[in-house]
């Protein structure tokens, strides 16, 4: 009897199968991968932003490195002050100097948040249409990152290197 029923869920299973249908008959899912990061360096889009975003990121640490130069300066002058009530003004622009600095490294920082994600964003929209077309063209059904998702893939699979050439070949050259 115990065989019985160890045995009934496996039927069960079968069963459950259409009529007729074989391993065979069920569609195989054909799968691509890309490689964002990839896409970022070598494409002319992924460059161009890229590129943007480190002198936006390179114009705000310059800022930074100049309001930490004018504390510096004034804690110069406090460890130099004699003067009591020179020193406590000084102390007090000290502390409103290293607000700001606190304030504009925080903004900086949310700023260049907020540009990565833009710079991926638009990107993205320009990859997903090329991405799509050669899917398309490679009856491809899924598309997946490589760079986050992908633990091995046979190197066929790669669709990066003519996602590039797509983008490259699309880009229009900019004045």
């Amino acid at each position: 009897m115990k065989s019985l029923l160890a045995t009934m869920p496996i039927a069960l299973v079968f069963s459950l199968a259409a009529p007729g249908q074989t391993p065979a008959d069920k569609p195989t899912l054909t799968v691509g991968y890309v490689s964002s990061q990839r896409i970022f360096t070598e494409s002319t889009d992924g460059k161009a932003e890229v590129a943007r975003a480190q002198t936006i990121q390179q114009q705000k640490t310059i800022e930074l490195r100049s309001k930490q130069q004018a504390l510096d300066a004034l804690r110069q002058q406090i460890a130099q002050a004699a003067d009591g009530t020179s020193r406590a003004q000084l102390q007090q622009q000290e502390q409103q100097l290293r607000a700001d600095l606190e304030k504009a490294t925080i903004q900086a920082q949310a700023e260049m948040q907020l540009l990565q994600r833009q710079v991926q964003s638009d990107v993205l929209a320009r990859v997903k249409p090329v991405i799509a077309d050669l899917a398309k063209g490679q009856n491809v059904q899924l598309v997946l990152n490589s760079d986050t998702s992908v633990v091995w893939a046979a190197p066929g699979l790669d669709l990066t290197t003519a996602v590039i050439e797509r983008m490259n070949r699309t880009t229009a050259p900019k004045p």
